[in-house]
């Protein structure tokens, strides 16, 4: 634990820099877009959820993909967490330059493939988290882990960070917020059982005060430079070899995972976004595929990162000229069929008609986008 501490002060002098070129403007509103975790040894990309319900931007009905839990989660189900995290509502954030303070519940899961109906692995539950990367210093109101079903599966704890012996039957135990003090956790070990780490806590800690040492959860301490997003991370470099750091795959569309990167095993990661939604469609702006035409859809039937309410481009050549008018004029009358549409369904409403029409002569003459997936660029960048 002391050489990771040293890691993360030499990280932390580094990020000192980093805000300091940044600025330390006032509180700003965010909203958590993302939390990833690498895995042990291969370094897959793995998306944890934390939303739910339609008012959180989730779907009504599946499919469920990353940050949305699946009501149906028998996981979830057990634990009531989607009840729960719809109840509590979305957690806010507040960035100052120095701290990102959160108020209300974030409760993180990891499931086996990042796969909605998987196994879950573990789950962060914690209310009132404040992160502040130039002091290394976490803390929250309060703090519990929950253990899910695959790492039972392999003979394995990991909230406790223990070994379940020969009968492979957990029967140590674990009390969090001891003393109604988050960082504290205390733990029994039985004979049967084995410790192969410290428990896992808020953030890394050191045994004392009558509690075991801990392996964090939150120890985001690293700012991560890039032009849209404030990410906060446990390590400098977040972005694999084949340049996905965003959605678990490619691109927001794309079914293809990122590829494993063992140069980034166990990292962590939490990425934030301004609280800018220009047409107050509710998708924040640095996530919407047209930042400035309503679409809460998000409905992009060629995949270029553009959405339909703003890509007349139908031939992808970046401009919506004389040829997209010819294509636009043979898709007339044409049906169109959800979820993946026509592309020269404009408005997604499942037919290409008049009011396409309309909507399709106001794009004339003009690139697609602007999108924020895209950031301007044409062809749109497999990840943001």
């Amino acid at each position: 634990m002391r050489t990771r501490f040293a890691r993360l002060m030499a990280a932390a002098i580094a990020t000192v820099s980093i805000l300091a070129a940044w600025g330390t403007a006032s509180a700003a509103p965010y909203v958590l877009v993302a939390d990833y975790r690498r895995t042990p040894q291969s370094g897959t990309l793995s998306s944890l959820f934390f939303k739910s319900g339609t008012a959180q931007g989730c779907p009504a009905a599946a499919p469920f993909r990353q940050p949305c839990y699946n009501p149906a989660n028998p996981f979830v189900i057990a634990n009531a967490i989607a009840t729960q995290v719809q109840a509590a509502g979305l957690a806010t954030w507040d960035w100052n330059g120095t701290t990102m303070t959160g108020t209300g519940l974030l409760w993180s899961t990891s499931f086996t493939n990042a796969n909605s109906l998987g196994q879950s692995i573990s789950s962060s539950k914690a209310t009132n988290l404040a992160l502040t990367p130039t002091t290394l210093t976490t803390t929250a109101t309060t703090y519990e882990c929950i253990e899910g079903e695959f790492l039972a599966s392999v003979n394995v704890n990991s909230c406790i960070g223990v070994e379940l012996g020969v009968d492979g039957l957990l029967q140590s135990t674990i009390v969090y917020n001891v003393g109604g003090d988050p960082n504290c956790v205390n733990r029994t070990i039985v004979p049967d059982d084995q410790s192969n780490a410290g428990p896992r806590g808020l953030f890394n800690a050191v045994a004392g005060g009558g509690c075991d040492g801990m392996q964090g959860a939150y120890n985001h301490w690293i700012v991560v430079p890039n032009p849209r997003f404030l990410i906060l991370s446990e390590a400098p470099n977040i972005i694999g070899a084949d340049g996905c750091y965003m959605f678990g795959r490619a691109s927001e569309k794309s079914t293809s995972p990122c590829a494993p990167d063992v140069a980034l095993a166990l990292v962590n990661y939490l990425i934030f976004a301004p609280a800018v939604d220009a047409d107050s469609d509710g998708v924040v702006d640095a996530l919407d595929n047209c930042r400035t035409l309503s679409n809460a859809t998000q409905v992009d039937s060629d995949g270029d990162g553009f959405g339909n309410r703003c890509d007349g481009d139908l031939n992808g050549n970046g401009s919506t000229d004389a040829q997209d008018t010819t294509l636009y004029r043979q898709q007339l009358g044409q049906p169109s069929v959800a979820p993946t549409f026509n592309a020269a369904d404009i408005n997604a409403n499942g037919s290409v008609n008049a009011q396409d029409t309309t909507l399709f002569r106001q794009l004339v003459g003009s690139p697609p986008g602007p999108s924020g997936l895209c950031n301007g660029i044409f062809p749109c960048p497999a990840n943001p």
